[in-house]
């Protein structure tokens, strides 16, 4: 569905702005600028799907539909942190919760064409997550995704039916120090578009 809607909604707009910037004929390395295409649903603490205009009703109930199982994974997943770290069930949530009582939750929906040029110019810069727990679906077809490691960028092939689990900025700042963000990228990619 986001592919379709990508293709239907997004996909002339980016090669507008790519026509507009003369980035298809770029001689030298573009260091400030991502070579993706997106969207950003918010479900917590108040969604904004109601508000997205090009969505249509049944990728509207779909994506409400899987925010509140990805919901549920991250619930999960916060569980296994604090058991791992010897806190008590439930810290992480509360913690992320705050004084409304409701977390920031959302999901950034990218699209990464085909770059003419993907050796000048990153589908997305080398970066840290602010948030909390990314639950990062990739394209199963398409690789692209890399992790720095002891100063060395890995790819991370992609893997059909998995989800990368991603440790934010702001796990950082818990008590438990023992939590680092992730430093990763997007490779752009000549011939394909993908998908994350």
């Amino acid at each position: 569905m986001t592919k379709e809607h990508y293709k239907k909604c997004m996909e002339q707009r980016f090669k507008e702005l790519v026509a507009s910037k003369a980035l298809d004929g770029v001689q030298t390395e573009i260091k400030d600028m991502d070579w993706e295409s997106t969207f950003f649903l918010r479900h917590l603490p108040e969604s904004n799907i109601a508000e997205l205009p090009d969505l249509d009703d049944e990728y509207r109930t779909v994506m409400r539909e899987f925010a509140l199982k990805l919901e549920k994974l991250a619930e999960k997943l916060l569980d296994l942190l604090c058991e791992n770290l010897g806190l008590e069930r439930g810290y992480l949530k509360k913690a992320f919760c705050g004084s409304n009582g409701s977390p920031n939750f959302g999901t950034k929906v990218s699209n990464y064409p085909p770059c003419p040029k993907p050796d000048l110019v990153k589908g997305l810069r080398a970066h840290t997550d602010a948030g909390g727990i990314i639950l990062l679906f990739q394209d199963d077809k398409v690789s692209g995704l890399q992790l720095l490691k002891d100063g060395q960028w890995i790819d991370v092939p992609p893997m059909r039916h998995s989800i990368v689990v991603n440790l934010g900025d702001q796990l950082e700042v818990f008590p438990v120090n023992s939590l680092k963000p992730c430093n990763f990228s997007i490779g752009s990619n000549l011939n394909s578009s993908k998908l994350v």
